[in-house]
């Protein structure tokens, strides 16, 4: 469901979560319940609280052990940060 999302961010309405949903085979009444209550809003802004703190202001975002990496993604200079941050 995650990369429905992250592939669909303009597009979060009730209706399109339902369709998302669907697609994927989920348990419709289930999850229209769940929608419903707000079942996940606590764990969803617990995961934004967590994305701030470490520095998170974009997605996507990636940490090589722990360290929050900004440079270029490019295969060169990624395989250069794990290997500098193996050592």
């Amino acid at each position: 469901m995650s990369d429905t999302l992250f592939d669909h961010q303009q597009r979060l309405e009730n209706g399109y979560l339902v369709e998302y949903a669907n697609d994927l085979g989920l348990d419709i009444p289930q999850f229209l319940k769940e929608l419903s209550k707000q079942v996940y809003v606590d764990r969803i802004n617990e995961d934004i609280e967590g994305g701030i703190q470490s520095g998170v202001t974009t997605t996507p975002a990636l940490f090589i052990n722990g360290i929050r990496y900004t440079e270029r993604w490019n295969t060169t200079e990624l395989m250069a940060a794990m290997i500098a941050a193996s050592h």
